[in-house]
């Protein structure tokens, strides 16, 4: 008994330090107008927008239905380069990471055009620029 209890409160404080970890809208993007508003950049503007094998016609799950952890975690990716919570360079080892090369001349466009498109007064959290 005792041994279970012990094991349902590792578990619990494993998933709030998980949660804690995610980027500032990975819950309530519907929430985050400013970083909807730069993934609809990226996807207008960075087309083709290749991360390894996932096309992305639009920055949306939906886009790519086989691969929603890759997806998720991209996603998670790109809204910590725009709170700037991690820099272009880490950014690019994060997305290279989930590909099988990082000589992939595809996506390295990709990322390259997803850092050239953020804008210059992007926020450190949801709710607006940084002051």
């Amino acid at each position: 008994m005792r041994t279970r209890v012990v094991n349902i409160v590792a578990t619990a404080a494993l998933a709030a330090a998980g949660l804690a970890a995610c980027a500032p809208d990975a819950w309530q993007n519907y929430k985050a107008s400013g970083f909807n508003d730069y993934l609809n950049v990226v996807q207008a503007e960075c087309q083709p927008l290749w991360i390894g094998d996932m096309y992305l016609t639009t920055f949306d799950a939906s886009a790519v239905p086989a691969q929603p952890g890759r997806f998720d975690s991209l996603l998670d990716m790109t809204s910590n380069l725009y709170y700037n919570r991690s820099t272009p360079a880490q950014f690019r080892v994060g997305l290279q990471s989930l590909v099988v090369s990082t000589n992939d001349p595809q996506t390295n466009r990709s990322i390259d055009c997803m850092i050239a498109k953020l804008p210059a007064d992007r926020p450190r959290t949801p709710g607006g620029p940084v002051r």
